[in-house]
Protein backbone atom coordinates (compact mmCIF):
# COMPACT_ATOMS: atom_id res chain seq x y z
CA UNK A 1 0.00 0.00 0.00
CA UNK A 2 1.34 3.52 -0.75
CA UNK A 3 2.25 5.72 2.17
CA UNK A 4 0.47 8.86 1.03
CA UNK A 5 0.56 10.83 4.53
CA UNK A 6 3.36 11.36 6.85
CA UNK A 7 3.89 13.12 9.55
CA UNK A 8 7.10 14.05 10.99
CA UNK A 9 7.27 15.11 14.85
CA UNK A 10 10.07 17.30 15.46
CA UNK A 11 12.21 20.32 14.15
CA UNK A 12 15.62 20.18 14.33
CA UNK A 13 18.93 18.43 12.23
CA UNK A 14 17.29 14.76 12.06
CA UNK A 15 13.39 16.29 10.74
CA UNK A 16 15.34 18.61 7.97
CA UNK A 17 17.10 15.65 6.50
CA UNK A 18 14.08 13.51 6.59
CA UNK A 19 12.02 16.00 5.64
CA UNK A 20 14.61 16.68 2.25
CA UNK A 21 14.70 12.97 1.63
CA UNK A 22 10.93 12.68 1.50
CA UNK A 23 10.51 15.70 -1.11
CA UNK A 24 13.57 15.03 -3.00
CA UNK A 25 14.51 18.31 -5.67
CA UNK A 26 13.87 17.65 -9.44
CA UNK A 27 11.87 14.81 -8.98
CA UNK A 28 10.85 13.55 -12.21
CA UNK A 29 8.25 11.12 -12.85
CA UNK A 30 7.02 8.25 -10.90
CA UNK A 31 5.13 7.89 -8.07
CA UNK A 32 3.63 11.63 -6.78
CA UNK A 33 5.53 12.73 -3.19
CA UNK A 34 3.64 12.01 -0.15
CA UNK A 35 2.02 15.08 1.52
CA UNK A 36 4.29 15.71 4.53
CA UNK A 37 3.20 17.63 7.40
CA UNK A 38 5.64 19.11 10.47
CA UNK A 39 4.45 19.01 13.91
CA UNK A 40 6.07 21.44 16.01
CA UNK A 41 6.01 22.98 19.53
CA UNK A 42 3.53 26.33 18.98
CA UNK A 43 6.21 28.78 19.24
CA UNK A 44 8.32 27.01 16.08
CA UNK A 45 8.07 27.11 12.77
CA UNK A 46 9.14 24.31 10.35
CA UNK A 47 12.92 24.27 9.55
CA UNK A 48 13.19 23.08 6.29
CA UNK A 49 15.89 22.42 3.51
CA UNK A 50 16.20 25.38 0.96
CA UNK A 51 14.79 22.64 -2.02
CA UNK A 52 11.55 22.63 0.09
CA UNK A 53 9.35 25.03 -0.35
CA UNK A 54 7.29 25.76 2.52
CA UNK A 55 3.57 25.48 0.71
CA UNK A 56 4.99 21.67 0.11
CA UNK A 57 4.74 21.32 3.74
CA UNK A 58 1.66 21.50 6.21
CA UNK A 59 2.64 22.65 9.41
CA UNK A 60 0.59 21.24 12.43
CA UNK A 61 1.40 22.44 16.81
CA UNK A 62 0.84 20.86 19.62
CA UNK A 63 1.32 21.45 23.36
CA UNK A 64 2.06 16.98 23.38
CA UNK A 65 -0.98 16.31 25.73
CA UNK A 66 -2.67 12.84 23.84
CA UNK A 67 -6.05 14.79 22.77
CA UNK A 68 -3.53 17.52 21.03
CA UNK A 69 -1.63 14.37 19.48
CA UNK A 70 -4.82 12.77 18.54
CA UNK A 71 -6.02 15.74 16.64
CA UNK A 72 -2.71 15.79 15.05
CA UNK A 73 -2.16 11.96 13.69
CA UNK A 74 -5.86 11.91 12.31
CA UNK A 75 -5.57 10.77 8.75
CA UNK A 76 -2.00 10.08 8.51
CA UNK A 77 -0.54 7.07 7.01
CA UNK A 78 2.91 7.06 9.12
CA UNK A 79 4.24 9.34 11.93
CA UNK A 80 7.92 9.46 12.35
CA UNK A 81 9.42 10.83 15.47
CA UNK A 82 12.46 13.11 16.02
CA UNK A 83 12.63 13.35 19.55
CA UNK A 84 13.09 12.66 23.13
CA UNK A 85 13.51 8.68 22.06
CA UNK A 86 14.59 7.72 25.49
CA UNK A 87 11.98 9.37 27.60
CA UNK A 88 9.68 6.42 27.45
CA UNK A 89 6.47 7.81 28.83
CA UNK A 90 6.78 10.72 26.56
CA UNK A 91 6.97 7.75 23.33
CA UNK A 92 4.40 6.14 25.16
CA UNK A 93 2.13 9.23 24.96
CA UNK A 94 2.52 9.52 21.35
CA UNK A 95 2.66 6.32 20.28
CA UNK A 96 -0.68 5.42 22.11
CA UNK A 97 -2.33 8.45 20.51
CA UNK A 98 -1.31 7.22 16.95
CA UNK A 99 -2.77 4.07 17.74
CA UNK A 100 -6.11 5.79 18.66
CA UNK A 101 -6.17 7.94 15.76
CA UNK A 102 -5.79 5.09 13.67
CA UNK A 103 -1.85 4.95 12.30
CA UNK A 104 -0.90 2.15 11.17
CA UNK A 105 2.63 3.08 10.74
CA UNK A 106 4.96 4.31 12.91
CA UNK A 107 8.92 5.13 13.42
CA UNK A 108 10.20 5.57 16.82
CA UNK A 109 13.64 7.62 17.28
CA UNK A 110 16.26 5.99 17.08
CA UNK A 111 18.76 7.10 14.05
CA UNK A 112 22.09 6.00 16.43
CA UNK A 113 23.23 3.60 17.83
CA UNK A 114 22.16 -0.19 18.46
CA UNK A 115 19.48 0.58 21.55
CA UNK A 116 19.27 -3.42 21.23
CA UNK A 117 22.60 -4.19 22.72
CA UNK A 118 22.86 -5.33 25.80
CA UNK A 119 25.93 -4.07 26.55
CA UNK A 120 25.61 -0.14 25.65
CA UNK A 121 22.19 -0.50 27.51
CA UNK A 122 24.66 -1.16 30.25
CA UNK A 123 26.35 2.16 29.80
CA UNK A 124 23.91 4.52 29.12
CA UNK A 125 20.41 4.93 30.92
CA UNK A 126 19.01 6.65 27.72
CA UNK A 127 19.64 3.74 25.41
CA UNK A 128 17.25 1.53 28.15
CA UNK A 129 14.55 3.78 27.32
CA UNK A 130 14.93 3.65 23.45
CA UNK A 131 15.04 -0.16 23.83
CA UNK A 132 11.83 -0.39 26.42
CA UNK A 133 10.05 1.87 23.22
CA UNK A 134 11.02 -0.69 20.84
CA UNK A 135 9.92 -3.78 23.33
CA UNK A 136 6.30 -1.68 23.27
CA UNK A 137 6.16 -1.53 19.79
CA UNK A 138 6.57 -5.25 19.65
CA UNK A 139 3.84 -5.85 21.85
CA UNK A 140 1.52 -3.79 19.74
CA UNK A 141 2.84 -5.12 16.32
CA UNK A 142 2.31 -9.01 18.18
CA UNK A 143 -1.15 -8.18 18.83
CA UNK A 144 -3.48 -10.22 16.36
CA UNK A 145 -6.12 -7.97 16.27
CA UNK A 146 -3.91 -4.61 15.24
CA UNK A 147 -2.85 -3.69 11.77
CA UNK A 148 -0.26 -1.85 13.17
CA UNK A 149 3.19 -2.21 12.45
CA UNK A 150 6.75 0.01 13.31
CA UNK A 151 10.08 -0.22 11.82
CA UNK A 152 13.45 1.22 13.66
CA UNK A 153 16.92 1.95 12.29
CA UNK A 154 20.00 2.80 13.83
CA UNK A 155 22.63 4.26 11.74
CA UNK A 156 26.13 4.78 13.87
CA UNK A 157 27.06 7.54 14.97
CA UNK A 158 25.63 10.66 12.34
CA UNK A 159 29.28 11.91 11.83
CA UNK A 160 28.96 15.34 10.50
CA UNK A 161 27.10 16.33 13.21
CA UNK A 162 28.84 14.90 15.54
CA UNK A 163 32.15 16.57 13.77
CA UNK A 164 30.19 20.29 13.91
CA UNK A 165 29.05 19.90 17.44
CA UNK A 166 32.09 18.46 18.93
CA UNK A 167 31.04 15.06 20.47
CA UNK A 168 33.41 13.00 18.58
CA UNK A 169 35.94 15.14 20.28
CA UNK A 170 37.32 16.96 17.36
CA UNK A 171 37.86 20.61 17.45
CA UNK A 172 37.70 22.23 13.86
CA UNK A 173 38.61 25.71 14.60
CA UNK A 174 41.94 24.66 16.49
CA UNK A 175 42.69 21.93 14.68
CA UNK A 176 42.73 19.85 17.91
CA UNK A 177 41.30 16.57 19.22
CA UNK A 178 40.91 14.81 22.56
CA UNK A 179 39.67 11.70 22.09
CA UNK A 180 39.53 8.11 24.01
CA UNK A 181 40.56 4.97 23.66
CA UNK A 182 43.64 4.31 21.11
CA UNK A 183 41.96 5.91 17.60
CA UNK A 184 42.61 2.42 15.68
CA UNK A 185 38.58 1.55 17.04
CA UNK A 186 36.69 0.86 14.31
CA UNK A 187 32.66 2.31 14.71
CA UNK A 188 29.62 3.08 12.60
CA UNK A 189 28.88 6.04 11.17
CA UNK A 190 26.68 8.26 8.98
CA UNK A 191 26.12 11.47 7.15
CA UNK A 192 23.12 13.28 8.37
CA UNK A 193 21.73 13.31 4.58
CA UNK A 194 21.79 9.80 4.37
CA UNK A 195 19.67 9.30 7.75
CA UNK A 196 16.90 11.06 5.22
CA UNK A 197 17.69 8.69 2.49
CA UNK A 198 17.12 5.63 5.05
CA UNK A 199 14.39 7.01 5.92
CA UNK A 200 13.25 7.66 2.61
CA UNK A 201 13.97 4.10 1.61
CA UNK A 202 12.20 2.62 4.68
CA UNK A 203 9.29 4.29 3.46
CA UNK A 204 9.22 2.76 -0.28
CA UNK A 205 10.23 -0.90 1.53
CA UNK A 206 7.86 -0.94 4.26
CA UNK A 207 6.00 -4.07 3.65
CA UNK A 208 9.41 -5.50 3.25
CA UNK A 209 10.81 -4.51 6.56
CA UNK A 210 7.71 -3.61 8.98
CA UNK A 211 8.43 -4.33 12.90
CA UNK A 212 11.83 -4.67 12.27
CA UNK A 213 15.23 -3.19 14.17
CA UNK A 214 16.84 -2.10 10.94
CA UNK A 215 21.08 -1.37 10.94
CA UNK A 216 22.11 1.05 8.30
CA UNK A 217 25.54 2.32 8.60
CA UNK A 218 27.02 4.48 5.74
CA UNK A 219 30.69 3.71 6.36
CA UNK A 220 32.56 1.74 8.99
CA UNK A 221 35.83 4.18 10.29
CA UNK A 222 37.89 5.27 12.97
CA UNK A 223 39.30 8.47 14.87
CA UNK A 224 42.84 7.84 13.21
CA UNK A 225 41.00 7.68 9.89
CA UNK A 226 38.99 10.75 10.34
CA UNK A 227 42.61 12.54 11.99
CA UNK A 228 44.54 11.72 9.20
CA UNK A 229 41.33 12.67 6.21
CA UNK A 230 41.05 16.38 8.31
CA UNK A 231 44.66 17.08 7.87
CA UNK A 232 45.23 16.19 4.77
CA UNK A 233 41.99 18.70 4.47
CA UNK A 234 43.63 21.14 5.81
CA UNK A 235 46.98 20.73 5.03
CA UNK A 236 48.07 21.06 8.44
CA UNK A 237 48.88 18.44 11.47
CA UNK A 238 46.57 18.47 14.20
CA UNK A 239 47.25 17.81 17.97
CA UNK A 240 45.61 14.84 19.19
CA UNK A 241 45.39 13.46 22.49
CA UNK A 242 44.15 9.85 23.61
CA UNK A 243 42.92 9.06 27.03
CA UNK A 244 41.76 5.91 28.01
CA UNK A 245 38.32 4.57 27.90
CA UNK A 246 37.84 4.29 31.40
CA UNK A 247 38.87 8.21 32.54
CA UNK A 248 35.79 8.84 29.81
CA UNK A 249 33.50 6.78 31.75
CA UNK A 250 34.13 7.86 35.24
CA UNK A 251 34.20 11.58 34.17
CA UNK A 252 30.72 10.81 32.20
CA UNK A 253 29.58 9.25 35.14
CA UNK A 254 31.11 11.95 37.63
CA UNK A 255 28.95 14.31 35.65
CA UNK A 256 25.72 13.07 35.69
CA UNK A 257 26.24 12.40 39.83
CA UNK A 258 27.33 16.22 40.24
CA UNK A 259 23.94 16.91 37.99
CA UNK A 260 24.67 17.37 34.51
CA UNK A 261 23.26 14.99 32.93
CA UNK A 262 23.80 16.19 29.46
CA UNK A 263 27.02 17.06 29.45
CA UNK A 264 28.03 13.36 31.17
CA UNK A 265 25.90 11.31 28.68
CA UNK A 266 27.67 12.71 25.97
CA UNK A 267 30.74 11.77 27.75
CA UNK A 268 29.33 8.24 28.15
CA UNK A 269 28.07 7.97 24.42
CA UNK A 270 31.58 9.13 23.05
CA UNK A 271 33.01 5.74 24.74
CA UNK A 272 30.93 3.49 22.92
CA UNK A 273 32.48 4.47 19.67
CA UNK A 274 36.18 3.62 20.87
CA UNK A 275 35.02 0.72 23.56
CA UNK A 276 35.69 -2.73 21.19
CA UNK A 277 34.26 -4.39 24.22
CA UNK A 278 30.49 -3.69 23.73
CA UNK A 279 31.17 -5.15 20.52
CA UNK A 280 29.05 -2.35 18.64
CA UNK A 281 29.40 -2.92 15.07
CA UNK A 282 28.59 -6.16 14.81
CA UNK A 283 25.09 -5.91 14.13
CA UNK A 284 26.05 -3.19 11.25
CA UNK A 285 28.31 -5.77 10.03
CA UNK A 286 26.13 -8.75 9.87
CA UNK A 287 22.62 -7.96 10.06
CA UNK A 288 22.68 -4.54 7.64
CA UNK A 289 19.63 -3.87 5.38
CA UNK A 290 21.72 -1.28 3.19
CA UNK A 291 21.17 -4.34 0.29
CA UNK A 292 17.25 -4.65 1.07
CA UNK A 293 16.76 -0.79 1.01
CA UNK A 294 19.20 0.06 -2.23
CA UNK A 295 21.81 1.75 -0.29
CA UNK A 296 25.63 2.27 -1.51
CA UNK A 297 28.49 3.28 1.57
CA UNK A 298 29.37 6.28 1.63
CA UNK A 299 32.59 7.98 1.56
CA UNK A 300 34.81 9.09 4.39
CA UNK A 301 36.34 12.03 2.06
CA UNK A 302 33.30 13.54 0.70
CA UNK A 303 31.66 13.55 4.41
CA UNK A 304 34.51 15.53 5.73
CA UNK A 305 35.11 17.54 2.73
CA UNK A 306 31.02 18.56 3.20
CA UNK A 307 31.45 19.23 6.84
CA UNK A 308 34.79 21.41 7.03
CA UNK A 309 33.13 23.59 3.72
CA UNK A 310 30.09 23.76 6.21
CA UNK A 311 32.08 24.51 9.31
CA UNK A 312 34.11 27.70 7.34
CA UNK A 313 30.83 29.17 6.01
CA UNK A 314 28.88 28.83 9.09
CA UNK A 315 26.76 32.11 9.56
CA UNK A 316 27.96 33.16 5.88
CA UNK A 317 25.74 34.07 2.95
CA UNK A 318 25.74 31.16 0.58
CA UNK A 319 28.58 30.56 -1.14
CA UNK A 320 27.10 29.35 -4.50
CA UNK A 321 28.22 25.58 -3.95
CA UNK A 322 25.36 24.12 -3.74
Amino acid sequence: MTIKQILVIGNRDLSYAIVGALLPPLSHGGDPSPIITVLTNPFQTPYLPPHVPKDKVQHKTTDFTPPSLHSAFVGQDLVICTIAGADYDFQMRIIDAAVAAGVKRFMPHEFGQDSLNIRIQGRTPRTVGRASVIEYLRRLSDNPRSAFTWVAVAVGCILDTALMNGDLGFDLQWQSGALSGTGNERFAATSLARVGLVVARIVGHWDDVENQFLYSAGLFTSAKEVTIFLEKLTASTWTVDYSEIGDCIREGTSRIERGYPDAGMRLLEKSILCDESLRTIDAFEHGSANGLLQLEAESIKAILDRTYHDFQHRGKPKCGCE
